[in-house]
């Protein structure tokens, strides 16, 4: 079974997807996660500060959460199981080398690896149709 890369013609539309996935997980927290601390106050030192192993979140850019939207509005165009295929292929996709866990999203949705990809393809196929019709 070929792949779904840049030289295929699904290949813009995955990638998008997945471009989306990762634009999400960017996205700052809809409901931000109160803590509060029963520490007595000190005062603030120059040790204070955090060191080099410390890793600071990125943030998306406005580009990326542009091109997200166009992703949720495509997405929007298309049935409730496709869109759930389409999000967990992206998803799973997204910062991963290796492309999508096939495996692990059939046993999510309850159905084998292959047929997962192959639901996949044509959801891409669908939407990219449907795209050609709105542009006519």
């Amino acid at each position: 079974m070929t792949t779904i890369d840049d030289d295929h013609v699904l290949g813009p539309i995955h990638r998008l997807f997945v471009e989306a996935a990762e634009t999400e997980r960017r996205l700052p927290r809809a409901l931000k996660k109160v803590t509060t601390t029963y520490w007595p106050d000190y005062k603030a030192e120059w040790l204070s500060y955090p060191d080099e192993t410390t890793q600071v979140r990125l943030q998306a850019t406005t580009h990326q959460v542009t091109r997200y939207e166009r992703a949720i509005e495509l997405a929007g165009l298309l049935q409730t199981e496709q869109r759930r295929i389409i999000w967990a292929v992206a998803f799973s996709a997204a910062r991963r080398h290796r492309g999508p866990a096939w495996t692990k999203i059939g046993r999510l949705l309850g159905v084998d690896r292959r047929q997962v990809r192959r639901r996949y393809e044509a959801a891409l196929t669908d939407l990219l149709s449907r795209m050609l019709r709105r542009r006519m």
